[in-house]
């Protein structure tokens, strides 16, 4: 009898363990439309002793929002798969339990996901030609984003089936697994609790899947650009071998390929001084085609050639000053349009009186290594300069000089409405004009630099017949860009418009140098200093200024403001901030305390109001006056502190 309470008491407790350790995984398909309701496939496991044993110990119950759905169990494994529809609101909400006894509680997870697509065709090869394993790879269609179990299939010669479960995306069918030399058919499976898809097959012959070794005895020339190579395929049947070659310039990631090649591969027409890479594989004539491994990349550059094209050249002037203050710019010359190395840069000087003056910059290397895109040659141009030519110096010759038309201001111009939003990064310029301006203008020119010192200066030409442009590259958050708009004639350009902008505004910084002067017993004045352009983080729309909580809005080119109705001898603490697009700033505080009231201006005061209107009835001498507001007021002679009065008053 005790062995039998001792025996129900361990049915019991292994009873209480067995419903504890139920997991429960749940998934809906995202797939499929979400309507009203929605199909939950659920996958429970259990541990190993929870079978035949505990069969009918664990009724499984699914708890939703007022629904019970409940499962019996096969007892047939430790993993079970059922499915039933819930509201769509619900999916989220789900819970089970054991027999009713909500103490024993499921651990339930639920999360959206997808069936699996089908996989690619497996490639199949023999990597060891020791060995003998077969190696088939394929690729993922999609990311089901649950747990989905590939299987590499295969059908022998004999008619025999066999498969291998793979948690990635390749598998190896060992030596012992396949017949040498016959032909095989293999495919591959994807499964979750959602679906399962299949893949197209592949059939080879197992005798001919052997991988060749890669190319050997690569050489490469540049004149002709010519890739050579030989493959070994003895042993591996017919010579019927066929290549694959890859090349790309200039370090682009993107491979352009080239099919059917034999022994030796001929670039036509190739850049100068361009940098190419090659890279080769073959397979030996099979049916199966398998492919060997890529060579190792070998990359020679092409002879220079003599430049073509122009450089893009422009010019920066101080406002309303003449050409002696200008500095020349230009950007560096593409690679595909300088076609070698540039030794030098030359700078011709025309002058007014007809003659030429030619400089000479040789270090190619910008003075600004933060904008590498952007070369500038900056000096004082001599008295009487007319025009500025720019040209690029290599070893095979020099680019047609560039004339470098100087900007005008001062001259009539049209009206322009410029605007510059940034976005991300960007700034977004557009404009308007009156379209006959447009007529005589050969381009328009936007130019931006930032305020932060040292940063060189930028511009992009635009056709004549846009309205806006994107400006991008390496524009910062929170900085300062001048933008400037230009229009390009035939030998000079003319400054229309300009802006500042910011690509990202953020919150002002604290207003610095912040006192308070002219203090009186009821007014005080508060003064800072701006915040420098530089500093600002975005375009300031006002100030606030205030002694309390809140404050009044003051003009952003305003740098002081009155503080007025103030208490005599009381101490303030006024603030004063900052505010733009991306809001206020922090408040800089200062204290301050007004003055006494002066006790004589107290007695003097009212006489003078008095006094004031008395002077003003001797005056007028009408009977309305005397009427209406001489006879009310007293006369001011009889006046303590008029007799004190050392003054005279004459009528």
């Amino acid at each position: 009898m005790a062995w039998r309470k001792v025996k129900v008491h361990f049915v019991i407790v292994l009873y209480m363990w067995i419903c504890s350790q139920v997991v429960l995984n749940c998934w809906w398909n995202q797939t499929l439309p979400v309507g009203r309701n929605v199909s939950v496939v659920c996958h429970m496991s259990r541990p190993t002793l929870a079978r035949a044993n505990s069969c009918g110990l664990c009724q499984l119950n699914v708890i939703t929002q007022g629904h019970r759905h409940q499962f019996p169990s096969t007892c047939a494994s430790t993993k079970e798969t059922f499915s039933f529809s819930i509201a769509a609101e619900d999916r989220e909400n789900i819970r089970c339990v054991c027999n009713g006894n909500t103490a024993d509680t499921c651990n339930v997870t639920v999360r959206g996901g997808y069936p699996p697509s089908p996989p690619s065709r497996p490639v199949c090869a023999v990597e060891d030609l020791e060995v003998e394993d077969i190696y088939c790879s394929w690729t993922k269609s999609n990311e089901p984003m649950i747990p989905t179990v590939y299987a590499l299939h295969w059908k022998d010669y004999d008619g025999n089936f066999k498969s291998i479960e793979s948690s990635s995306d390749s598998a190896v069918i060992k030596r012992t697994e396949y017949m040498k030399s016959t032909y095989t058919t293999v495919w591959v499976t994807a499964e979750n609790v959602l679906g399962s898809v299949q893949s197209e097959k592949s059939d080879f012959n197992t005798g001919h899947i052997k991988r060749p070794d890669p190319p050997y005895n690569i050489s490469l020339t540049s004149a002709p650009l010519e890739f050579i190579w030989d493959m070994d395929c003895d042993g591996m049947g017919p010579l019927d071998k066929s290549c694959q070659v890859q090349y790309h310039e200039n370090n682009h990631m993107d491979w352009i390929e080239v099919d059917d090649c034999q022994a030796m591969f001929v670039l036509e027409d190739p850049q100068p001084f361009t940098l190419y890479s090659f890279r080769v594989r073959c397979h030996c004539g099979h049916e199966e085609k398998v492919m060997s491994s890529w060579s190792s990349v070998n990359s020679v550059r092409t002879p220079p050639a003599a430049p073509v094209g122009q450089l893009d050249v422009w010019s920066d002037c101080a406002p309303n000053s003449d050409k002696s203050s200008c500095n020349v710019y230009w950007k560096e010359m593409p690679l595909s349009q300088a076609r070698g190395e540039i030794i030098s840069y030359i700078v011709m000087l025309q002058l007014e009186n007809g003659t030429q003056v030619t400089r000479q910059r040789r270090d190619t290397v910008s003075q600004h290594p933060a904008e590498q895109s952007c070369l500038q040659l900056s000096f004082p141009l001599e008295p009487g300069v007319r025009g500025v030519f720019v040209s690029a110096n290599t070893s095979m010759g020099t680019s047609d000089p560039t004339f470098m038309p100087f900007a005008v201001r001062g001259q009539m111009k049209p009206e322009v409405n410029l605007s510059v939003v940034g976005e991300n990064q960007m700034l977004l310029v557009s404009w308007s004009i009156h379209p006959q301006f447009s007529e005589s203008v050969l381009e328009y020119v936007v130019q931006h630099v930032s305020v932060v010192p040292h940063l060189c200066l930028n511009w992009v030409r635009v056709n004549r017949t846009q309205r806006s442009v994107t400006l991008k590259g390496d524009l910062r958050n929170y900085t300062a860009y001048n933008v400037s708009l230009f229009a390009v004639f035939n030998n000079h350009s003319t400054f229309l418009s300009s802006e500042i902008a910011y690509t990202l505004e953020g919150v002002p910084p604290k207003v610095q140098q912040v006192h308070v002067n002219n203090i009186s017993h009821s007014s005080a004045t508060l003064i800072w200093s701006p915040i420098p352009v530089n500093e600002s983080k975005g375009v300031i729309l006002h100030y606030l200024v205030g002694i309390t909580e809140t404050g009044s809005k003051i003009s952003s080119d305003r740098t002081s403001a009155l503080l007025s109705e103030l208490q005599p001898a009381k101490q303030y603490q006024a603030w004063v901030s900052a505010v733009s697009a991306a809001g206020e700033g922090n408040r800089r505080f200062t204290t301050f305390s007004t003055n006494e009231k002066d006790r004589k201006y107290e007695e003097v005061e009212p006489f003078l109001f008095f006094f004031g209107i008395y002077i003003a009835c001797i005056i007028q001498n009408t009977l309305f006056c005397i009427q209406c507001c001489c006879v009310k007021i007293p006369d001011p002679i009889n006046s303590k502190t008029f007799k004190h009065m050392n003054f005279q008053v004459r009528i």
